[in-house]
């Protein structure tokens, strides 16, 4: 697994801060904007971890979640929200695709997509969630589970191996819930 140099969130909000103002003036080059791209999906990612922990340490501590969840920002957010795939037609003026077959989005393509490693593809989100539900908050123990994993042969020897290894904490629902996305994992993994 790849090793990728820690940056705190004011380093990242700061380098965010100078290549706006570099792009204000036009200074910014195509790879910076993709750096730039790449800095703001990290901090955004990181910010979402944060708040799905303060989530779960207030709802262990049995605390009221006021204050965490501003529900009119919520729905504002998701009335500006707009669809790609809708907004690649809109731009290019192509049709929508009718007849009997259905078409899978690009989306649910990607989701049902082979992976080359069982890791291949985890956002931090998952890896928290993961960490968090089916292995109790031990990386270590979730990171070796995943390289177990990828050296398996099959479906059935990566799935014994998972289910040896996991350890899991939190509510039946979300265990359950993990536990369905981890093996659809698997699946992927080892496609025919």
């Amino acid at each position: 697994m790849s090793r990728e140099k820690y940056i705190s969130l004011e380093e990242l909000v700061s380098q965010l801060d100078n290549n706006v103002r570099d792009l204000k003036v036009g200074k910014l080059s195509k790879q910076e904007v993709i750096e730039m791209h790449s800095l703001s999906r990290n901090l955004y990612e990181r910010i979402t971890v944060l708040r799905y922990k303060t989530f779960e340490t207030v709802f262990q501590k049995g605390e009221e979640g006021e204050g965490l969840i501003h529900p009119e920002i919520d729905e504002e957010r998701e009335k500006s929200q707009t669809d790609l795939i809708s907004s690649i037609e809109e731009v290019t003026g192509a049709p929508p695709k009718k007849g009997n077959l259905k078409v899978k989005s690009l989306a649910e393509s990607l989701q049902s997509a082979p992976l080359n490693s069982i890791g291949e593809g985890l956002t931090i989100v998952d890896r928290a969630n993961f960490t968090s539900t089916l292995f109790s908050n031990d990386n270590m123990k979730f990171n070796d589970m995943l390289d177990l994993v990828d050296q398996c042969n099959n479906i059935k020897s990566a799935e014994k191996v998972f289910n040896s290894s996991i350890k899991t904490r939190g509510t039946s629902n979300e265990i359950e819930a993990s536990l369905y996305s981890f093996y659809k994992r698997i699946n992927r993994r080892f496609q025919s």
